[in-house]
């Protein structure tokens, strides 16, 4: 509460730096006005695409596009003259800042590893409430998509640094993956995947 608190005071010390220089910069209000129409647009669409398991290829790709966002945020309140429309604009980017800080700071991509030509292993933390870290199963879509095809958040391993593929066809996949030890005493720990329709 006290964070949620801390922020909305920062988001109305920026909303006063208008008021307090007084001057204005209207080609420079117009110019980051825009570029905070796309990169919003750019972010809500990858948003709605993680909740479809499809994200954006890279370790750090959808990260650095939540950093613009932001950033962009930040040089709006601090720039932009107040008026209606900034009003309404700062309820509606609130929530998306708020989020995209979580993503930020609660999810964190560790490592990808190659299955074959189509599939990847991807391997990330999410959350302060997780047992280990994350696993996925994922192909390539779109050229820079990654579509998931399985999700696991039950295998309570943590500082995972390689994966080997023992066996991936049609019916079943297995993998080695090498861990620290901390939870799990398998070390290589023997990882098995039924397909039911997934790949």
């Amino acid at each position: 509460m006290i964070a949620i608190i801390i922020f909305i005071l920062i988001i109305i010390g920026f909303n006063l730096i208008p008021r307090l220089t007084k001057k204005r910069f209207p080609k420079t209000e117009k110019l980051i006005e825009r570029l905070l129409i796309y990169i919003t647009i750019t972010f809500l669409i990858l948003i709605v695409l993680s909740f479809n398991g499809i994200k954006l290829k890279g370790i750090y790709s959808n990260s650095i596009v939540g950093l613009i966002f932001i950033l962009t945020s930040i040089l709006y309140f601090a720039i932009n003259k107040n008026t209606t429309q900034k009003i309404i604009s700062i309820v509606v980017l609130i929530p998306l800042i708020l989020c995209s800080f979580y993503f930020q700071f609660c999810y964190e991509n560790l490592g990808r590893y190659k299955v074959n030509d189509d599939a990847d292993i991807v391997v990330s933390r999410e959350g302060f409430l997780a047992c280990g870290e994350i696993i996925r199963l994922t192909t390539s879509k779109f050229i820079i998509f990654d579509k998931e095809l399985i999700y696991d958040s039950n295998e309570c391993l943590r500082g995972i640094y390689k994966v080997e593929t023992v066996k991936f066809n049609k019916k079943k996949a297995e993998f080695l993956i090498y861990h620290n030890g901390e939870l799990d005493s398998e070390n290589p720990f023997n990882y098995e995947i039924e397909n039911k329709n997934v790949w």
